[in-house]
């Protein structure tokens, strides 16, 4: 199965790795990945190395009231905020229309070029205006704008590969073959993305947790109150839905499940055979 996306994004890492680009080009994979700003090349003409920062120093900055070639941009945040960022691609050599890739330099302040909040990115994806569209025509183009936007989700990659490495066990496959670490891997993507799933569904929802964590086996009804929604904690409500398998002689932090697998297991019970009813009840 092929899952449709925009682009390849990475970091500093994938974006000086020279084979790792070549490999995307030649797959026609669309990529946009960041590098630092002391990125060099030695000049066509001779005489030493150029960086990204030389390249950038030579277009103009004169605020805001003139920009020069630098282009507004409009961030926005989880939390509902926009800041405006700015942009410039510069288009001389070495990346000019014929060339592979493109840069993208994104900026809160085009003056400083603060370490924080300016981002270097090379990219396939073929500008808008058809003469610089030419190299990479068979892959949908993108402007400044779209170009930055696709790198800040980088940061939810960042997020969710710490939540799977940390919490799911990424890294816990030990010593095994190839293909068992792979499968292992695929196991915990689909744990994540069970969780992901899970998480968003509570909070359309405002319903509890589809898993909890029981913290006294003994009285499982603190659970359900743990799992409870909504603001300060003395206006939270306990979830009405029931525990599968509270209290399990297993001991603490014994994961009971809610909601969905009630359903689930109501299902198989209404469409199994009378036997097998029984042996399950």
């Amino acid at each position: 199965m092929e899952l449709p996306f925009r682009a390849v994004v990475g970091d500093i890492l994938c974006g000086e790795h020279r084979e790792f680009r070549r490999a995307l080009q030649s797959r026609g994979i669309p990529y946009v990945l960041t590098v630092k700003p002391s990125y060099s090349w030695y000049l066509a003409t001779g005489g030493g190395r150029e960086t990204l920062e030389q390249v950038v120093g030579e277009y103009p900055w004169d605020g805001e009231e003139e920009p020069g070639e630098w282009v507004a941009l409009e961030h926005s945040f989880r939390d509902g905020h926009t800041e405006r960022w700015w942009a410039l691609e510069p288009t001389r050599w070495p990346f000019g229309s014929r060339s592979e890739r493109r840069l993208v330099v994104a900026t809160t302040d085009p003056a400083t070029l603060p370490d924080l909040t300016t981002f270097y990115l090379f990219t396939n994806l073929p500008a808008p205006e058809p003469e610089r569209g030419a190299a990479n025509g068979d892959l949908a183009p993108a402007d400044v704008a779209e170009v930055s936007r696709l790198y800040a989700l980088r940061s939810w990659i960042e997020q969710s590969y710490k939540q799977v490495k940390n919490s799911l066990g990424w890294a816990h496959y030990q010593v095994r073959k190839d293909l068992s670490i792979r499968r292992h891997w695929q196991l915990v993507c689909c744990a994540f993305s069970l969780c992901w799933w899970a998480c968003r569904e509570c909070g359309e929802m405002r319903s509890s947790p589809p898993v909890v964590v029981l913290k006294d086996p003994e009285h499982p009804s603190s659970a359900a109150t743990d799992g409870a929604v909504g603001g300060k904690k003395e206006d939270r409500h306990p979830a009405t839905t029931p525990v599968v398998a509270a209290g399990a002689a297993e001991g603490a932090l014994v994961a009971g499940a809610l909601r969905n697998a009630v359903a689930i297991l109501e299902g198989i019970l209404r469409h199994a055979p009378a036997s097998g009813a029984k042996e399950a009840a």
